[in-house]
C-alpha cells in the first residue's frame, strides 16, 4: 500500500453508488469483532505477542479468494495525511467526536491503541480488517445506502476463510470473547449514518435518542455535535447497535432493522409536515445555504455539511433539481479535509490559486472545498 492509498478511484467508490433508502441512510456498515485463543486482549498483550498476533492474521488472509485485491499494511508505516484518508474513508476507526475538530486539518483522526495496529484492506475499500485494535480482529464491510445484510455477509465470508487458520476464542456459554463487555456474543456491531434534517428542524431528535436507548441502540452526531442541544453538523447521526449477547446475528440484524424502518419513516413524515408548515422557513435555509455555497470564496467543513444536508431536504421536499442523493452523499466524503489534501497534492489538479492564498495551507483547503462545492452543484435548481 502506498503512503497515500488511493484505493477508491472514481467508478469504484462504494459511497458513491446507488443505495436503498438513500433519502435517509447514507452507508451501511457490520463490524465483527474476534480475538485469538492463547492470546491475552490487545489491551493487555506484549509487543512480542502483537506481532505474533499480526502476523498470523496476515498469514491468514494469504488464502482469501482473490488475495492481490487486498493489501496489508502496518498502520504506523503510513503517514499523517495517509491515516487521515483512510478514517475519512471508515477504513480506519475514527476518534469520537468528541476528540476531534472536523474544520482542523491537523487534528489527528485515527482513533488511539494500546498496540501498534495493522490493517488488511480490499482495494475497492468495502472490506476491511483491522489488527490489534481493541480486539485482535476487528472485520467490517461498508455499503452505500441501506444495506446490512450484504455487509454482514461480506464479513461472514471473511470470517469464514480466516477461520482454516486461525482459531477464535469462544465460550459455550457466551459465544466469541471481546475485550468489551457489550460486544461478547456475536461480536457484531451494526451501524448505519443517517440524515435527519425532518427530525432535527421539528425537534424530535431528543425523543428519537430516547426511544432507541431501548431499543439496543445509541444515535450520535456523526461529524460533530452543535451549540443546540441534540443537534448534529449535517444533520448527520450514527446510529449504531450496542449489546451483542441476546440472540445470534440474523436475529440481531432483524432487530436493528425494525429500528432503522421505523427512523426511515418518521423522517420522511417529519419533512413533509416541516415543508407543510413552514414553508417559508425552509425556503429561507435553502436560500441562504445555497447563497454561501455559490458565492463563497472559502468554506469550511462544518459548512459544506451543513450546505449539502440542506440540499438533501432541498431534494426531498421537491424544492431542488439537478443533483440527486447519491451526488450529495458521494459529497459528504469528498468535502473532508483529507480528501481535498490528496487532490490538492497530487498536482492534477487545473486551478491556480490566489497568491496571498497559496502560502496558507489551511487557506487552500478551504478554498478548495468552496470550489468542489461549486463546481458539483452548478446545474442545481431551486424551484420556489
Amino acid at each position: 500500500m502506498s503512503n497515500h492509498p488511493d484505493t477508491l478511484t472514481p467508478g469504484t467508490v462504494w459511497y458513491a453508488e446507488e443505495g436503498v433508502d438513500s433519502d435517509v441512510v447514507l452507508s451501511s456498515r457490520i463490524r465483527l469483532a474476534r480475538n485469538l485463543a492463547n492470546f491475552v486482549f490487545p489491551g493487555q498483550c506484549s509487543a512480542d505477542d502483537a506481532k505474533k498476533i499480526q502476523s498470523l492474521v496476515f498469514d491468514a488472509f494469504k488464502i482469501v479468494p482473490n488475495r492481490n485485491h487486498y493489501q496489508q499494511v502496518e498502520t504506523n508505516q503510513l503517514d499523517f495525511a495517509a491515516q487521515q484518508l483512510l478514517v475519512e474513508r471508515g477504513i480506519l476507526p475514527e476518534r469520537h467526536y468528541s476528540e476531534r475538530n472536523i474544520n482542523n486539518p491537523d487534528t489527528k483522526l485515527f482513533r488511539q491503541y494500546e498496540c501498534e495496529t495493522g490493517l488488511v484492506v480490499r482495494t475497492d475499500g468495502r472490506v476491511s480488517c483491522l489488527v490489534n485494535g481493541r480486539d485482535h480482529l476487528s472485520i467490517s464491510s461498508l455499503a452505500a445506502g441501506y444495506n446490512t445484510f450484504e455487509t454482514w455477509h461480506r464479513c461472514r465470508e471473511i470470517e469464514g476463510v480466516l477461520q482454516k487458520s486461525l482459531q477464535f476464542a469462544a465460550s459455550y456459554d457466551f459465544g466469541f470473547l471481546t475485550s468489551n463487555l457489550m460486544d461478547t456474543g456475536s461480536g457484531m456491531k451494526a451501524s448505519v449514518r443517517l440524515f435527519l434534517p425532518g427530525l432535527l428542524h421539528t425537534q424530535q431528535v431528543q425523543k428519537l435518542i430516547e426511544r432507541v436507548s431501548k431499543e439496543n441502540c445509541t444515535l450520535e452526531p456523526a461529524f460533530g455535535g452543535t451549540s443546540i442541544p441534540h443537534a448534529a453538523l449535517g444533520a448527520c447521526y450514527q446510529l449504531t447497535s450496542l449489546y451483542a449477547a441476546s440472540g445470534g446475528e440474523e436475529e440481531q440484524l432483524a432487530e436493528f432493522d425494525m429500528v432503522v424502518t421505523s427512523i426511515c419513516t418518521d423522517e420522511r413524515r417529519a419533512r413533509s409536515s416541516y415543508a407543510e408548515t413552514r414553508p417559508t422557513m425552509i425556503r429561507h435555509v435553502i436560500s441562504r445555504m445555497y447563497a454561501v455555497m455559490r458565492y463563497s470564496r472559502f468554506i469550511d467543513c462544518s459548512e459544506a455539511m451543513d450546505i449539502i444536508s440542506t440540499l438533501h431536504l432541498g431534494i426531498s421536499t421537491g424544492l431542488i433539481m439537478g443533483i440527486n442523493y447519491r451526488e450529495l452523499h458521494a459529497l459528504m466524503y469528498r468535502v473532508r479535509n483529507a480528501h481535498l489534501d490528496y487532490l490538492y497534492k497530487d498536482g492534477e489538479l487545473n486551478f491556480s490559486f490566489e497568491p496571498d492564498v497559496v502560502i496558507n495551507h489551511a487557506l487552500v483547503i478551504s478554498r478548495l472545498r468552496a470550489l468542489l462545492l461549486q463546481e458539483a452543484l452548478e446545474k442545481v435548481q431551486i424551484f420556489f
